[in-house]
């Protein structure tokens, strides 16, 4: 696995596309999603914070580490509520849809 690697004080463009079960783009219920973003030691940079919306199912959400951050992995955890489903008559309402990313945050000497 090859994550993202980048340096303290960068500003970072996580973007996030949500599919339905064919492949095709998706907006979630109410075209809204949600990003967290975890530092290494558990603490959050943001904790659900409304991510804006590019186009169909193509959301994105731009966040700017500091000098003195934690270095290591970060994780992006992105969530929505799917559109309405009813299938067979059974009433599946709104399911949340979860889905994760990762960067390395690498100090200036280690990021070649």
């Amino acid at each position: 696995m090859s994550l993202s690697k980048f340096e303290r004080r960068s500003t970072i463009k996580s973007t996030m596309t949500f599919k339905d079960e064919d492949g095709n783009l998706l907006d979630p219920s109410g075209n809204k999603a949600y990003i967290s973003v975890i530092k290494p030691n558990g603490d959050y940079l943001v904790s659900s914070q409304k991510a804006a919306r590019i186009s169909t199912g193509t959301y994105e959400y731009y966040f700017t580490t500091t000098d003195t951050d934690p270095l290591g992995i970060w994780v992006i955890y992105w969530y929505a509520y799917s559109p309405h489903i009813i299938r067979g008559g059974i009433d599946f309402g709104y399911p949340r849809i979860a889905q994760r990313d990762s960067i390395q945050l690498v100090d200036v000497n280690e990021s070649d």
